[in-house]
């Protein structure tokens, strides 16, 4: 997925299929079931293309659109177990005693920070740095 006008429009599709009861394909389910962690957006699919900007939700600045692309990647990256680090942090994580959802967050938020970053500077993602970063998170830093 890419944080572009095809996603956003994606996005805003499945969240209408969702509320009319309509069938829902395979990344589209992925989608909808990110859309299940995240109740506090369901007001805002309704908003259309505002939903791509960010909002105040529980007190906090977000962009449901960028939330909701982040946790497809990375779910897409422990589904298919590529790369291979990110699941192996995930499975860390979740043995070491922390809730599945902030799992995800925390994969997200390395995922987040060298994407933006390496998007910012113009350079290519750092597939290294991500490894790095994953081998070190720890439920007990957190």
């Amino acid at each position: 997925m890419n944080f572009d006008k095809e996603t956003q429009v994606r996005i805003l599709r499945v969240a209408s299929d969702r509320q009319q009861g309509r069938d829902i394909e395979e990344l589209d389910e992925r989608i909808s079931h990110v859309m299940d962690l995240h109740p506090e957006f369901e007001e805002i699919w309704s908003m259309g293309e505002m939903a791509a900007y960010p909002q105040e939700i529980n007190g906090q600045i977000v962009s449901p659109f960028v939330h909701t692309v982040l946790h497809t990647i990375v779910d897409s990256q422990i589904r298919t177990e590529q790369p291979e680090f990110v699941v192996q942090a995930f499975n860390k994580l979740r043995g070491q005693g922390m809730e599945e959802h902030e799992v995800l967050h925390a994969i997200i938020a390395a995922f987040a920070d060298l994407h933006f970053s390496s998007f910012r500077q113009g350079k290519p993602f750092d597939q290294l740095d991500y490894e790095s970063r994953m081998s070190y998170l720890s439920y007990e830093d957190r």
